[in-house]
């Protein structure tokens, strides 16, 4: 029999998908609040990496802790990027064929992974990694590019996906599988004993469902929150879950890690149902808020250099910490680790305003 906690998911998707078949009016004013979403994410990801220094060598010190608070508020920023792509690849009034969306979008991905792979490898031998494995490093690309890799397998998948949104019942079927099978139910097998667990996690996976698996549900539900309306009380209760969501990632974060001895990253998955809560809250906070036109110029200007403020900062921070090592071991991390965030933004944007101005490297920035 299921608890009250665990109606919890299936209660948010009820919500989700009942009278909310309402077109939402195109504007200006939604463009805006995307630029807005794509700025925040950015400097959520700045933060994230930079709370994630000394994250194991602090374990259960005080230091630990608040990295792990501050880590738990910011899971949101990845998939807050690949709701947007969803909102604006998805569009039916967006005409994308399969030529362009390969020779155009993949292609331009695809070139901006391998040139700054190319760049981390030789910063990485420079730092003192040697150049023994540089071409290994360089098939295999930094950690944090992982994200392009991710969507170029999303933009392969949007012929596809256009197809389903097409439908919103198709769409929200889509989503409610996603939220079940993916987000949910995985959830509750660290919950079991580890014999249950194993058993229970074998006879999920060979069900196969992989279809609405990885980070396509996100880039759905970025179509479907953009062009349909939530109702009030829907949207009081997903900024309550949005709310409740980090701390709880916070708490368990702790406890799993202090049962195990080591630090327990699980619900710091961004496929998980906490990180699902705190990114369509905040999605929906910003998509719904009027942005003053005096603020437009400079929110326009900050988020064309986001991608590049993401590629670059860990290049920053490397060299930051590596100049400023005992900054690392602060006895004020509560205080520092969002200074340390926000000077690592702003140099990584004033570096990427800097490339690009010149031409071709523009290019592989903006």
């Amino acid at each position: 029999m299921m608890s009250r906690n665990s109606l919890v998911p299936v209660y948010f998707l009820y919500l989700c998908t009942i009278n909310l078949n309402i077109n939402m009016p195109q504007n200006k004013t939604r463009i805006i609040q995307f630029e807005v979403l794509r700025v925040i994410a950015a400097f959520a990801v700045v933060m994230l990496h930079t709370t994630a220094q000394r994250f194991n060598e602090s374990f259960l010190s005080a230091e630990w802790d608040i990295r792990n608070l501050y880590d738990s508020f910011v899971r949101w920023s990845v998939p807050i990027f690949v709701m947007i792509s969803g909102a604006l690849f998805l569009d039916s009034k967006k005409i994308i064929n399969v030529k362009t969306l390969y020779s155009k979008n993949i292609a331009r991905l695809f070139f901006i992974l391998v040139l700054w792979s190319i760049i981390y490898g030789v910063d990485s031998g420079l730092r003192g990694y040697g150049f023994s494995s540089l071409g290994s490093r360089i098939i295999q690309g930094p950690v944090h590019l992982w994200f392009l890799k991710m969507l170029i397998g999303l933009y392969i998948a949007v012929p596809i996906l256009r197809a389903v949104v097409t439908d919103v019942k198709l769409e929200r079927y889509f989503l409610c599988v996603s939220l079940v099978f993916i987000y949910f139910i995985p959830m509750l097998f660290p919950l079991l004993k580890e014999e249950l667990r194993n058993l229970f996690e074998n006879v999920y996976q060979s069900y196969e469902i992989k279809t609405v698996s990885g980070y396509a549900g996100y880039f759905v539900l970025g179509h479907y929150l953009a062009n349909n309306a939530v109702r009030k009380t829907t949207k009081t209760i997903i900024y309550v879950l949005g709310l409740l969501s980090p701390v709880a990632v916070c708490f368990l974060t702790r406890s799993l890690s202090i049962h195990d001895g080591a630090p327990n990253l699980l619900y710091y998955e961004n496929i998980n149902l906490f990180t699902l809560f705190e990114s369509v809250a905040i999605f929906l906070f910003v998509n719904n808020k009027k942005i003053a036109s005096k603020y437009h110029p400079f929110i326009l200007f900050a988020s064309k250099l986001s991608l590049g403020i993401y590629i670059i900062h860990p290049l920053i921070l490397n060299h930051y910490y590596d100049l400023c090592s005992m900054r690392m071991v602060s006895s004020h991390p509560l205080v520092f680790l969002p200074i340390d965030a926000i000077l690592i933004f702003m140099v990584s944007l004033l570096v990427t305003l800097l490339l690009s101005r010149i031409p071709y490297i523009r290019k592989i920035v903006t």
